[in-house]
């Protein structure tokens, strides 16, 4: 028996796009065949799940997607207000699949048959014992020997060499014809883990498709300067306020150290060391959440008065460069409203964008009610109402309030972007230094170029993910 690898998804994937696991094993042709896809926990004997897979009709090949399931293993990771490098768990996962068989329980058998005191005898290596129930199948279908076809009991064994069935044996006319014995309640042999596929990892990412066809895991586990964070942020054209953050996660190849340089338009040069032997790790990089910075070289701090922009890269425990750089401008515009969103890309990093035009707050309330009897009053024997009275009485009510939000002209890098922020399923906006979670409840947007419009400006609205609960 051998089972062998067809594909099988990126050792280091995203976690959202599919995860398949293509094999091919010499015993699929024998009736009941099925794969055994089992995934644990890398490292862990504990079974997450266990998939077992009918051959493909045209292959034979057993193909499973698990994407599904390891999807489920993760979400995200965003320390608010931090100002250093951090582990993010739940942004990734690791994972081992075994590949093993099942098939149902069958002896063939070659020899020819054999007279055991008027029954028939067959010869083979077999499990079965006195009594059992067994199936017969011969080769020309019963045609040569039509009383050796079908359902038997076994009268005898003789170890596990040969056993006899109740057909007598002088109904037999041709004592060559091949055939194969089984269970007759299809009992299966079962071999796990015939091969293994251990290791692997996952992002909570989700690339596009035409993205995931020229997906390559290598340029993003930081080994050359053309390496890419796990990030969709624009590397050019990205313009942010002072008051912004960005929140990015980048896969270091469990290098136990490494460092985050930054250079500012000045020319000062700084750094962050990372220290966390993870495959992926996350860092603040955004204008408001730097933090403090080691000097490499220059003058501190990061951003001055004079800065209009820097950059930021991954490099080695040596300071060698080892991922592309990313430019973040900074906006000194005027602003209207502070506001800015945060929000989760399609890389599973962190993005945000100010919202610095004028915004307008609107709120709907609900409330359910239901009519009640009117007690009334009894004044020398007359009835009447109580003004005071409910009759109609609420008795849940909730106040929802949405925000619509305008941005500044923009690149069209950032209008790009933007599209991420439309679709992500995790949002929060910030107001000063608190984070609020939302929902962006616009469900469509235009795709804008500068060459069709010279100003591209977005607007945006997004509904508070909590609701006001009133004291009823």
């Amino acid at each position: 028996m051998a089972i062998t690898k067809i594909a099988s998804p990126a050792t280091f994937a995203p976690a959202y796009n599919p995860l398949k696991f293509i094999y091919d094993g010499t015993n699929k042709n024998i009736s009941g065949y099925r794969y055994i896809f089992d995934v644990y926990p890398a490292g862990s004997s504990t079974l997450l799940s266990r998939y077992k897979v009918f051959p493909q009709y045209s292959t034979g090949y057993g193909e499973i997607d698990i994407s599904k399931l390891i999807s489920s293993m993760v979400s995200f990771d965003v320390p608010f207000l931090n100002t250093v490098s951090y582990n993010i768990p739940n942004s990734r996962y690791a994972y081992d699949v075994k590949i093993g068989e099942e098939y149902i329980t069958t002896y063939a058998y070659t020899a020819s048959l054999v007279n055991n005191g008027g029954n028939v005898e067959i010869t083979t290596t077999h499990t079965f014992v006195a009594g059992d129930q067994v199936t017969i199948a011969q080769a020309d279908g019963g045609v040569a020997n039509p009383n050796l076809e079908g359902f038997f009991t076994v009268l005898s064994v003789v170890g596990t060499a040969s056993f006899t069935v109740n057909s007598l044996w002088a109904n037999v006319t041709n004592a060559t014809i091949n055939g194969d014995a089984f269970y007759s309640d299809n009992r299966k042999t079962t071999t796990l883990a015939v091969a293994t596929s251990t290791s692997n990892q996952v992002f909570n990412g989700a690339l596009s498709f035409q993205d995931y066809t020229s997906y390559l895991p290598s340029a993003y586990l930081l080994s050359a300067n053309t390496d890419y964070l796990l990030t969709n942020l624009p590397q050019t054209g990205f313009w942010a306020t002072t008051e912004q953050d960005l929140f990015v996660n980048f896969g270091n190849n469990s290098v136990t150290t490494g460092f985050i340089y930054f250079e500012n338009s000045n020319g000062d040069i700084f750094k962050r060391s990372i220290s966390i032997a993870q495959t992926i790790s996350g860092v603040p990089c955004g204008p408001d959440n730097t933090g403090s910075l080691t000097l490499v070289s220059g003058t501190a701090t990061l951003i001055k008065p004079t800065t209009t922009f820097y950059k930021f890269w991954y490099t080695n425990s040596g300071g060698t460069q080892h991922s592309v750089k990313y430019t973040v401008n900074i906006d000194t515009r005027c602003a209207i409203e502070d506001y800015s969103l945060l929000f989760m890309d399609r890389m599973g990093s962190f993005g945000s964008f100010a919202f610095q035009l004028r915004a307008y707050e609107k709120g709907t309330v609900s409330k359910q009610s239901f009519n009640k009897d009117v007690t009334g009053v009894v004044t020398a024997q007359i009835w009447g109402y109580l003004g005071s009275e409910y009759g109609q009485s609420v008795y849940s009510s909730t106040v929802a309030k949405t925000l619509e939000l305008n941005t500044n002209w923009m690149t069209v890098e950032m209008a790009e972007y933007f599209e991420e922020l439309i679709s992500s399923p995790v949002v929060y906006l910030k107001v000063g230094r608190f984070y609020q979670a939302v929902t962006v409840i616009d469900s469509s947007f235009e795709v804008e170029k500068q060459r069709n419009k010279k100003l591209i400006k977005k607007t945006v609205t997004v509904a508070y993910a909590n609701q006001n609960t009133v004291n009823i």
